[in-house]
């Protein structure tokens, strides 16, 4: 009985303790809710933009977010989020998400809170040493597209908390809805704990609350700029919110982001290098200062379009005239029609081709331009677009071959050979 006491009387402290760190990642009046740390938030993007993102989240924190969100998503991708709170106590987030041409995408994410190194105390008050305590969630999810721009996504999700040597565990149900209006705005609705995970420590049994989100998204500028608004409720705990976002992309590869959330601003940014991306969000927690996130994404493979340039450099007037471009296309439905654009470096279209139904294995090019006439020397790039049955556009631009003619015959295009 005295050990039943004791975890009971550490279990208080300790949630009396945790109480501001949870307060600082969740929000006013959720410090002793029952899985408080699944309310917190994830993914320094989201986070960035007041946590108004269940309309357009569609990476792999949408597996927590909104898990239709990643629906139409076609590339693998990994991501890490990792965030240090207060007295030791630290808030992480991995998500991997895979798409399939048959089944829909599948996904995994682990949202998990530990505290290290809190001081052990007997029932007569006595120093015994130190302890950590985790919460820990473990979410398999599936998301698909359904019909008429309909997104479903469902996670099961099996959570564990452990103090000191007693731990508990329980499952539950998430489901989400994404839809697009209109051609151009974006919606979604989730339910946290549509079925409730139920966690016993010791003898009392604690059912984490649900929670229900929608929001809408609409992006402007030529969607240079992304305006979102959510409202929650979390049954039986607070008032209902209401965030927003704004994200805004002055250049290609930049995102600055803003937000209000819980009652306080947030602020962040994001920037991506070809398959990797970086993300910063912070967020003021009143008298503890700022909460800091960092993340970190990886995407690769998957369904999409890229073209290659054989050899990357020639001459039309030297030995090596031709550029032999591979076409390299992988889509979930059967492709209709495809558009492939030589551009020059102002982006003016040098060389179109296109056609119907099946794409060329590799495409010839002789540096001429639509006229048949001869361009001039310098980087060109690409722009390569295709249409599937199912009315969904895969696009891919970037560098492809450029065109060398100085010299008596040209560039040979094998530049490492001396």
């Amino acid at each position: 009985m005295n050990k039943i006491r004791m975890i009971q009387t550490t279990g208080l402290m300790l949630c009396m303790t945790l109480g501001i760190a949870v307060h600082g990642i969740a929000g006013d009046g959720m410090a002793g809710m029952p899985g408080a740390f699944l309310h917190a938030g994830v993914g320094a993007r989201a986070l960035g933009m007041g946590k108004a993102c269940t309309a357009w989240i569609d990476d792999a924190t949408a597996i927590y977010w909104n898990p239709a969100g990643y629906a139409q998503q076609d590339q693998f991708q990994l991501y890490f989020m990792h965030s240090q709170l207060f007295m030791d106590t630290k808030f992480d987030y991995f998500a991997a998400i895979a798409p399939t041409q048959q089944f829909g995408n599948i996904g995994f994410g682990l949202v998990a809170l530990s505290s290290d190194e809190f001081e052990q105390r007997n029932v007569l008050n006595e120093a015994v040493g130190s302890f950590r305590m985790t919460d820990m969630a473990f979410l398999l999810s599936w998301s698909k597209p359904i019909r008429y721009g309909v997104s479903l996504g469902v996670n099961y999700k099996l959570v564990t908390q452990k103090i000191l040597n007693t731990s508990g565990i329980g499952h539950g149900f998430d489901v989400g809805v994404r839809h697009r209006l209109f051609n151009r705005v974006d919606a979604g609705i989730s339910i946290t704990n549509l079925l409730a995970p139920k966690v016993k420590l010791v003898q009392l049994a604690q059912k984490y609350p649900m929670q229900i989100r929608a929001g809408v998204a609409v992006p402007l500028l030529n969607n240079q700029l992304l305006l979102s608004v959510d409202a929650g409720q979390i049954i039986g705990w607070g008032k209902m919110t209401i965030n927003f976002g704004a994200e805004y992309r002055p250049v290609n590869r930049l995102a600055l982001r803003t937000g209000f959330a819980d009652g306080l601003f947030t602020f962040g940014f994001g920037f991506s290098l070809r398959d990797y991306g970086v993300d910063y969000s912070s967020s003021s927690v009143d008298e503890l200062g700022m909460n800091h996130r960092f993340a970190v994404r990886y995407t690769f493979g998957g369904f999409g379009v890229n073209a290659v340039a054989t050899p990357d450099v020639f001459s039309p007037t030297g030995e090596i005239n031709l550029s032999h471009l591979q076409l390299q296309a992988k889509s979930r439905s059967p492709i209709v029609r495809w558009e492939f654009d030589i551009l020059d470096v102002k982006g003016k279209v040098i060389r179109h081709f296109a056609s119907e139904g099946t794409i060329p294995e590799e495409l010839v090019w002789d540096g001429r331009d639509n006229r048949g006439v001869l361009v001039e020397d310098g980087r060109f790039n690409y722009r390569f677009v295709v249409m599937t049955t199912d009315s969904k556009m895969m696009t891919a631009e970037g560098g492809l071959v450029t065109i060398d003619t100085s010299g008596p015959d040209g560039s040979l295009g094998f530049s490492d050979i001396q």
